[in-house]
């Protein structure tokens, strides 16, 4: 399971689960989309302390816009429970990098909640 709030774009995950992050960015001024042919998104989840990285992929296809990582079980196995941060990142085909943030936030937080034990 994976909870995504609206407003915020805080993520809440249960551990060894798996599911899509989903994004439309779209230009505020012109309703154009923002994930395009030629783009590349990236999602990195950090550590909160020292901002290492523990998981990093990328989507460079879209749909009307829209673009999905997708996190597996493998993805968060071995990760503790608690809070990260995390950024998503997109490379325009010209090489510009916008750095996908709600109005007014400066981090994205992702908290990994305990899953049921594997066996259970």
């Amino acid at each position: 399971m994976i909870r995504i709030n609206p407003v915020t774009m805080d993520i809440e995950m249960v551990k060894r689960d798996t599911g899509p992050i989903a994004v439309k960015p779209i230009v505020k001024d012109t309703g154009e989309y923002f994930l395009t042919e030629g783009a590349t998104l990236y999602f990195t989840l950090r550590k909160l302390q020292d901002r290492s990285i523990i998981i990093q992929k990328s989507a460079t296809e879209f749909e009307d816009g829209v673009g999905e990582i997708t996190l597996e079980s493998e993805d968060t196995e071995n990760l503790d429970e608690g809070t990260y941060i995390y950024d998503l990142v997109m490379v325009r085909p010209d090489g510009t990098r916008d750095t996908l943030l709600p109005e007014g936030r400066d981090s994205l937080y992702f908290v990994i909640k305990r899953g049921v034990k594997q066996g259970q």
